[in-house]
């Protein structure tokens, strides 16, 4: 088993990236994130971000007046990253609305049936176990509770993976490492081993800007 895996640059390079390159993928998680609170039935619900980096996607969903009820928690295991979230929170005069904490995916200091709604966007394959940390998710969810939860695949469309190769470098930071991510076939197998496969849904497409990740959604 293999430990969890840290970014390569420093967690002020990554917020810069995240801030910029990443913004679109936070805004089409977010979007997903939004119709899954109204089919909830909106009002005071309970999020989750886990792997939160420098919590910039929870920045962007307390500037949404339509979340304003939600109450948003960010989650990182690295020391580096909870101290720079905290520290860009603060920056932007949120840290009464978003609260960051120090904690690892596959023990998660949360009861049971404790979050609404759970987000995580390239965390798959840092986690030392993601079967144990899909099974963790589960947990504390809520009874009709979902957590989305997007990653790159390790066999992306090869246009599409250029782009993105090429507009990191842009921004100085190193190619993506596909050796150390998972296709989506394996990541069925683990939610297989883990027991989730009747409340998992993966999305994988093949072509297209969607070919460079997949979606796992997870229901409780």
């Amino acid at each position: 088993m293999r430990e969890n895996l840290p970014v390569k640059y420093s967690s002020e390079k990554y917020d810069e990236y995240t801030k910029s390159f990443v913004s679109i993928y936070d805004d089409f998680i977010l979007q997903n994130l939004l119709e899954e609170y109204y089919q909830q039935g909106g009002g005071l619900k309970t999020l989750v971000d886990v792997g939160t980096g420098t919590a910039q996607i929870l920045i962007k969903a307390a500037a949404n007046p339509e979340l304003d009820a939600l109450s948003l928690i960010g989650t990182d295991y690295f020391q580096d990253m909870v101290d720079e979230a905290r520290k860009v929170v603060k920056q932007n005069g949120l840290e009464n609305r978003i609260e960051i904490i120090n904690a690892d995916v596959h023990n998660m200091p949360f009861p049971d049936n404790y979050a609404d709604l759970v987000i995580s966007r390239s965390t798959i394959h840092h986690w030392a176990n993601p079967v144990r940390a899909f099974q963790e998710i589960y947990r504390i969810l809520k009874p009709s509770g979902v957590a989305i939860i997007h990653d790159i695949r390790r066999n992306p469309g090869p246009e599409v993976l250029a782009e993105f190769n090429r507009l990191r470098q842009e921004i100085g930071v190193v190619p993506s490492n596909l050796e150390e991510k998972y296709t989506p076939q394996e990541v069925e197998d683990m939610l297989k081993v883990a027991g989730l496969t009747e409340y998992a849904v993966i999305a994988a497409p093949e072509t297209g800007p969607g070919s460079l990740g997949f979606e796992l959604r997870i229901s409780k």
